[in-house]
């Protein structure tokens, strides 16, 4: 039997992580492979499309003729977002998921306390966000050594860092509103619908002043990508970032040690 908490939640979520990564390689590895005919269409096309959406496919400097710059718009951007899906499920189920199906509520009867277990779980779920950022990269070097596509290490690296730091955020803060809530919806709703509105106003935030304005609440805005390319992280967004995790896993640890575990 394990008796390790953290070892324990990865133990038992492992088919779940391996489906994930599997299907994350499989898309992004296939996606990848169209490099070359998105390269072409846009390369031809582009002055076709009205210029408020061009930021979308990070047009505005061609950026989609590139590789690095495809990787960055389309495999991280577009195709990513996937990945935080995949953060976003498994921040709720740690906590809230095991207290609805009345196994945390046995776990908690063991000599362990409820900051043990708040952070072993927190660090499994951390684990699983590395796994698939690293599953993510290498299907992008799969694609880079297929293609034969120049790809400095560096961009990859620094947009893994960021990929990472946003991901964490956000599956940090679905974590934290479940173990609050000791409800899995909660925390997936509210996660979910702030990521999708996130994502779409960074999107399309150069269609409207007050589109662009709204965009600063947007985890996606400081998680900048594309600048990445041609530019080093801004550290600025790395704090901020690093400042939300802790504020949310701070949040739910005091409310979490504090309230009644529901029997269900």
């Amino acid at each position: 039997m394990l008796k390790n908490i953290y070892v324990k939640s990865l133990f038992e979520r492992r088919i779940g992580v391996l489906c994930w990564s599997i299907g994350i390689f499989l898309l992004i590895f296939g996606v990848g492979l169209m490099f070359p005919s998105m390269r072409d269409l846009f390369g031809k096309d582009m002055a076709q499309i009205p210029k408020e959406f061009q930021g979308w496919f990070g047009e505005t400097t061609n950026l989609m003729t590139t590789f690095s710059g495809y990787m960055a718009t389309e495999l991280v951007g577009n195709i990513g977002i996937m990945l935080v899906i995949m953060a976003i499920l498994y921040g709720v189920t740690f906590i809230a998921g095991d207290e609805e199906k009345n196994v945390l509520q046995s776990l908690l009867t063991l000599p362990v306390s409820r900051t043990q277990v708040y952070f072993q779980k927190y660090f499994a779920l951390t684990t699983i966000n590395i796994l698939a950022i690293i599953v993510w990269a290498i299907a992008v070097l799969a694609v880079a050594v297929t293609l034969n596509e120049p790809l400095k290490f560096s961009v990859l690296f620094k947009i893994v860092v960021m990929f990472f730091l946003t991901n964490m955020t956000l599956s940090t803060l679905a974590y934290s509103l479940s173990a609050i809530s000791d409800k899995r919806s909660v925390g997936g709703i509210v996660t979910g619908c702030y990521a999708f509105l996130a994502y779409f106003v960074n999107a399309l935030s150069a269609q409207s002043d007050i589109v662009e304005k709204i965009n600063y609440f947007s985890i996606f805005k400081y998680a900048d990508y594309i600048s990445l390319i041609n530019r080093a992280i801004d550290l600025n967004n790395v704090l901020l970032m690093i400042s939300l995790i802790v504020l949310f896993v701070i949040s739910g640890l005091l409310i979490f040690t504090r309230r009644d575990i529901q029997l269900n």
